[in-house]
């Protein structure tokens, strides 16, 4: 579950993690907070904290009122092509708080309008093997 207030921008690369995580957008991810506070986000921060969620009281930049601790994605339907159907669920103590569905095209408040597009395109790599040619799921 990356965290609600996560809004993801580029690819990191997989090193970081002995062993790598099953991480919640497909991949680490960069990005920036949308919930404020000054200053960079180190790697460090970005890879245990915004790819991982659950920063409550662990992250300065979280805040206290927040209603969810975490956001998990899921893909629904098949993998066709320009199939971007996704359920999304924000949690706070490890259960949920909201839920709702994503289609193509639909707007989305952001950070969760990147995270979808980020898990998507994860999504999508992981789909495709090296030679280019679709795994089978």
């Amino acid at each position: 579950m990356a965290c609600p207030f996560f809004k993801p921008l580029r690819r990191l690369d997989s090193g970081g993690w002995t062993p790598a995580p099953r991480l919640p957008l497909g991949g680490a991810w960069a990005g920036e907070c949308v919930a404020g506070g000054a200053g960079e986000l180190t790697e460090a921060v970005q890879r245990d904290l915004c790819n991982c969620g659950y920063a409550r009281g662990r992250c300065d930049r979280f805040p206290a009122s927040a209603i969810a601790d975490a956001v998990r994605f899921s893909a629904i339907g098949g993998h066709a092509a320009g199939d971007n159907r996704l359920i999304y669920i924000f949690e706070k103590d490890h259960a949920p708080v909201e839920h709702g569905h994503i289609d193509a095209g639909h707007d989305l408040r952001e950070p969760l309008a990147s995270q979808a597009r980020a898990f998507i395109e994860s999504d999508r790599q992981r789909r495709v093997s090296p030679k280019g040619t679709a795994q089978s799921a």
